[in-house]
């Protein structure tokens, strides 16, 4: 089986209880990532193993609001060892992407619950007709839909299909679990001009922001380098307000 279709069997056992009553206010997430800006990710695992478990979420995202435009928080529980909770904690400081393999509304459903402004919809996961259904809900929900591709191909239909969402493109194949910020690239200039978009995975180096904001896109989304290294997240901002808007 690949990493996709195991992901899809594991949905079975996930011990999803109902999300508490939202508190949190909603906020706009594309507002809040501006011209350009930096989506840090908590995310302690990856399929790949394990990152990082003594960087406390709270001590993360303190310090990193100082920085960081808005926070994508890893729900996941099996591969990424997420947890909703973290979604509520993060909500305290920015707002907040929650990112998960989403096939059912519940899924969006917990996401809103617990304060997130923000959904992750897989395109090639959720399939096409799937993923718009699904993108739909979360606009219903007030949440911005994050739909993600990791191909030209795929960038192209979830933007003429879900057209005012935000397309998160992916430089890591989900298939594979190889990563190549210049496919990210090329697809990125398949939609540049259709479709407000962010890129995802593979960002280690300030050079690798700076050619993201030149290829048009609104943002960054960036997990290991900065849960390694929380003081790259300085050294990215410093590097984008010295450029300029």
């Amino acid at each position: 089986m690949s990493f996709l279709e195991l992901v899809k069997a594991s949905l079975a056992h996930r011990a999803d209880e109902p999300p508490p009553e939202r508190r949190a206010p909603l906020a706009d997430f594309r507002k809040a990532l501006g011209d350009f800006g930096i989506i840090a990710e908590y995310k302690r695992a990856s399929p790949s193993g394990v990152v990082r478990l003594d960087l406390r979420p709270w001590d993360y995202f303190e310090r990193l609001s100082k920085y960081a435009s808005a926070f994508s928080v890893l729900t996941e529980p099996f591969w990424f060892l997420g947890d909703w909770r973290f979604v509520a904690i993060a909500k305290r400081y920015a707002p907040v992407l929650a990112k998960d393999f989403v096939l059912y509304k519940r899924q969006i459903d917990a996401a809103y619950g617990w304060g997130a402004d923000a959904v992750l919809i897989i395109f090639e996961f959720a399939g096409a007709e799937a993923a718009a259904e699904l993108a739909e809900y979360a606009k219903a929900r007030g949440l911005t839909p994050i739909v993600e591709a990791g191909t030209a191909e795929a960038a192209r239909e979830a933007a003429d299909l879900i057209g005012d969402a935000i397309i998160g493109i992916n430089s890591r194949d989900l298939s594979r679990l190889e990563v190549s910020l210049e496919r990210a690239f090329d697809a990125a200039r398949a939609i540049r001009g259709r479709a407000d978009f962010i890129i995802e995975s593979g960002i280690n180096r300030v050079e690798h922001v700076l050619r993201a904001r030149a290829e048009g896109a609104r943002g960054v989304l960036i997990g290991t380098a900065f849960m390694k290294n929380p003081d790259f997240a300085e050294e990215v901002y410093k590097a984008l307000r010295a450029r300029g808007p």
